[in-house]
């Protein structure tokens, strides 16, 4: 099957001792990202017996003919945007009736957003790393420093809110109302690193805390910055992910 925006669907291949699931994991990549840059996520949980899905992300101005507009949500912002094309991808999986949302970043409000609008009840539980962070001033200025090499601070002053209102003007006020969408109980495991310098932990707690209808756990990696959780710590967020999803087919 020929999926949009460049999608591939990786089939598990379960080392000894693993069995297929039949869960379907949702990779939503982050922000300036591509699919190829989860190349072993999908490894790992394709030897856990997980399908995985990825598929490129239009997170440039240029993508949306200039004018990020969610024509679901009737709202401006790139956000919203990447939101309405995360549930197009999220509807073209009908064959498979439970899926795991596995989400990077800021982007991960994007993907929380497409799940609170979507009636179907096939979503099963949510990983989020790095991120969604509720200080979006905050992240949107080490944006500019750390990701697009912006040094010269008047030029990050100026170019913060640009950023933050491209982005949506609910500046992530709208996360924690979106997953008090979800069901009661609903799973999610956020995996944050202490030395992450562009969403620090207190600001992805901010947006689950809110959420009381949320089982949620963390995954804490003390020496792991923005991203680098599997790369630089694999044997620490492979075993918190395998519990995680342990312990879900026990439900």
């Amino acid at each position: 099957m020929h999926y949009p925006d460049e999608g591939e669907l990786f089939k598990a291949t379960p080392v000894a001792g693993t069995e297929k699931s039949q869960h379907l994991i949702f990779f939503v990549h982050f922000f300036g990202g591509h699919k190829k840059a989860l190349r072993k996520h999908v490894a790992l949980v394709n030897e856990l017996g997980y399908d995985a899905y990825v598929f490129n992300i239009k997170d440039t101005p240029k993508e949306h003919q200039y004018l990020p507009y969610s024509p679901i949500s009737k709202k401006f912002g790139m956000k919203h945007a990447i939101a309405d094309q995360i549930e197009e991808h999220l509807n073209l999986f009908g064959e498979y009736k439970t899926k795991i949302v596995f989400a990077f970043s800021n982007v991960a409000g994007c993907a929380i957003e497409a799940m609170a609008r979507r009636p179907s009840k096939d979503i099963i539980a949510l990983i989020c790393d790095s991120g969604p962070g509720a200080s979006f001033m905050f992240s949107s200025f080490k944006l500019l420093e750390y990701e697009l090499n912006v040094k010269f601070l008047p030029l990050r002053i100026i170019g913060t809110p640009i950023v933050m209102f491209g982005w949506s003007k609910e500046f992530h006020k709208d996360i924690p109302k979106d997953l008090q969408k979800l069901p009661e109980g609903f799973p999610v495991l956020s995996i944050r690193g202490w030395k992450d310098k562009l969403i620090f932990p207190s600001h992805i707690d901010q947006i689950f805390e809110p959420a009381k209808n949320l089982n949620w756990i963390k995954l804490a990696l003390p020496e792991a910055e923005h991203l680098t959780g599997l790369r630089d710590f694999p044997n620490e967020y492979r075993s918190g992910l395998v519990n995680f999803l342990l312990a879900l087919s026990k439900e």
